[in-house]
């Protein structure tokens, strides 16, 4: 059967003594190792959605900076500012205009952390019109492919004026380049001659686009209705999992741990909600869903979630909510093939949740068994387990099949 994988490109920037300072991140839709023809803001959107919050920035860069190139119009919108500044590079490509409006948000941008950096940069007229610029930029990266040695002796002799930034020589790909490069103040370096791009994998869970454009409907009603939009999300476990991956970014680093979608959007805002839908809802709109092995795992983890929160209803529990998330991510271990440790540094669910998936006998557990019981025709686990929480077989049916109802609502 098919599985859905996702792909980020990352090529190793080195320093003078051939360490890894950082790695350029390069967006990718397959094993072939080259950019596709894609609108390079949409190609941004996806890089920065699968990186982190699918893969994992912590798998795709590690400690080490995170170079990613950005489009006039991306940088003039919001929607990326709860990023760690800490791990980005912003780099402005070269065929962005230089304005008054997006100097001030460079601006904004530095204050707040974030290095930027000037792609395959030339001497061009409008850096001598907004020579303020270079105030403001950490990084000037020069092709030594499509430069010429004079026209790089220009360059070097103008950033002398900035002894601030830092020189970056990328697309090296001989020896002699290289040490030409480091007599020539060059402090960081990129190409061919120490590493060509490599494909850094994940698996993508499927979601529902049209689903999420009733949410962004029901986010721009007003008052938006917090419990319906908690429902709506609570279909779509993508869109779930990296609602809870945004809360353990930067701007939302708080002792929290997530007991229900609806605390998860308080966490967040609903401003920030909004944002992250849209962006999800452009991403998917531009690469499309999975189906295969992933879609059927995913339906599986609805149904779970669904018939655990409704056993939980059925005997008085007083956070049912706990009992979805369990179920939702009682299976994401296998769809995303990694190990609970790892996936539960991602997200922040809540105690009791996180050790009921790692095996742990809880509270939830039981409940838990008994769907998954159901799940496989297992009638004497059913019988026994139902008896122990004292639920009848044409109440179990019920939830069955009600929970099976639930899942194909909105597909």
């Amino acid at each position: 059967m098919n599985e859905t994988n996702i792909f980020v490109g990352r090529q190793p920037i080195l320093d003078r003594s051939g360490d890894i300072y950082g790695y350029e991140l390069l967006y990718r839709n397959s094993h072939k190792n080259f950019f596709p023809n894609i609108d390079p803001e949409q190609a941004t959107i996806g890089l920065l959605v699968n990186t982190f919050l699918t893969i994992g920035v912590e798998k795709v860069s590690g400690d080490s900076l995170s170079f990613i190139n950005f489009t006039g119009e991306l940088l003039a919108q919001d929607i990326f500012s709860n990023l760690d500044p800490d791990q980005i590079v912003i780099e402005v490509l070269e065929n962005v205009e230089i304005t008054p409006s997006l100097l001030t948000k460079m601006r904004l941008l530095k204050e707040t952390g974030f290095k930027i950096a000037l792609d395959d940069f030339i001497l061009q007229e409008q850096y001598s019109v907004h020579s303020e610029l270079f105030g403001i930029v950490d990084f000037i990266k020069v092709d030594y492919l499509d430069t010429t040695p004079a026209e790089r002796l220009e360059i070097e002799k103008f950033i002398k004026k900035f002894p601030a930034i830092v020189l970056l020589a990328e697309k090296i790909e001989t020896e002699e380049q290289f040490e030409a490069a480091k007599a020539s103040g060059y402090k960081l370096f990129q190409g061919y001659f120490f590493s060509k791009p490599e494909i850094v994998t994940g698996i993508e869970i499927p979601t529902n686009v049209s689903l999420h454009f009733q949410i962004i409907e029901r986010l721009h009603t007003e008052p938006p209705n917090i419990n319906e939009i908690a429902g709506l999300i609570m279909h779509d476990m993508s869109l779930t999992y990296k609602l809870l991956r945004v809360i353990n970014t930067h701007a939302f680093k708080v002792p929290k741990k997530i007991s229900s979608i609806k605390q998860a959007i308080v966490v967040i805002g609903l401003r920030e909600t909004k944002r992250w839908v849209q962006v999800l809802a452009l991403r998917e709109m531009g690469e499309g869903s999975g189906d295969g092995r992933t879609k059927a795992l995913t339906d599986y983890s609805l149904t779970r979630a669904k018939m655990c929160e409704l056993l939980a209803k059925h005997d008085g529990k007083k956070n049912p909510e706990e009992y979805f998330l369990a179920g939702m991510f009682s299976l994401i271990n296998v769809i995303l093939k990694r190990d609970w440790d790892s996936i539960l540094k991602l997200i922040p669910l809540s105690d009791e949740v996180a050790h009921t998936l790692k095996g742990d006998q809880t509270e939830i557990m039981p409940y838990l068994q008994l769907t998954e019981a159901v799940e496989h025709f297992d009638w004497e686990r059913i019988e026994k387990l139902a008896t122990a929480i004292g639920i009848t077989q044409s109440e179990l049916s019920k939830c069955s099949m009600e929970a099976h109802r639930w899942t194909q609502s909105l597909q």
